[in-house]
């Protein structure tokens, strides 16, 4: 696979995460039709490349892929590979990589296409380290380092929702504001009325009241 010059960035983080998905059980490295993949008894379980300076992730994602397809960065995969829980990630050199999250993408997609048997051998061994037969994570254990970076970009998509709404409410506060004053002038000339005839009533009660006393 040929290398550009502006692919200096993202071949790095690419090594890594090659390194980390050929840790697992019987993984392989291939280039088929040009492109690096991972392989596990012959069946492809990630694709890493980088293209026109940029870093491409594809995995199979059959637990996170509705979550992933949120992320600015992810899409479905083409060649109808999407329908079947295939998700791409595409960097551009500027653009920040999750590599925690991805590990995590490597290593669902591996246990999604390994078989049994590659499975067994595995254990519950973290994504990107050297598998050790027989190592298991503590039930409930978290990965600290992939859960800041989905808090992270959470986040970002967090601000970028609350400016777009901001305006809406500004809006929505202008215009109840002048409902709110024009009731209140409304109300105000009714109150002025009754105090009016008030006392002209009570001083006609008080002459009739004269003229019938003896």
């Amino acid at each position: 696979m040929t290398m550009r010059q502006d692919d200096a960035r993202v071949t790095p983080i690419l090594a890594r995460l090659r390194d980390a998905a050929l840790a697992y059980p019987e993984a392989v490295e291939e280039f088929p039709w040009g492109d690096r993949v991972a392989k596990v008894r012959g069946k492809i379980f990630v694709f890493l490349n980088t293209h026109e300076g940029k870093l491409l992730v594809t995995a199979k994602l059959p637990q996170s892929g509705e979550a992933a397809l949120m992320l600015p960065f992810a899409e479905p995969t083409g060649y109808n590979l999407g329908k079947s829980g295939w998700v791409t990630a595409r960097f551009g050199p500027k653009d920040r990589v999750p590599e925690a999250m991805l590990l995590e993408w490597i290593e669902e997609s591996y246990r999604a296409v390994a078989p049994k048997r590659a499975l067994q051998s595995l254990g519950g061994a973290a994504p990107g380290k050297p598998v050790k037969t027989g190592t298991k994570r503590a039930p409930g254990e978290r990965n600290e380092a992939s859960e800041r970076e989905a808090h992270a970009t959470a986040a970002a998509a967090g601000k970028a929702a609350a400016k777009q709404g901001s305006p809406a409410k500004k809006v929505a506060a202008e215009k109840g504001a002048p409902e709110k004053k024009a009731a209140a002038k409304k109300g105000s000339p009714v109150k002025t009325v009754a105090a009016a005839k008030g006392p002209p009533a009570k001083k006609a009660a008080a002459k009739k009241g004269l003229k019938g006393s003896p």
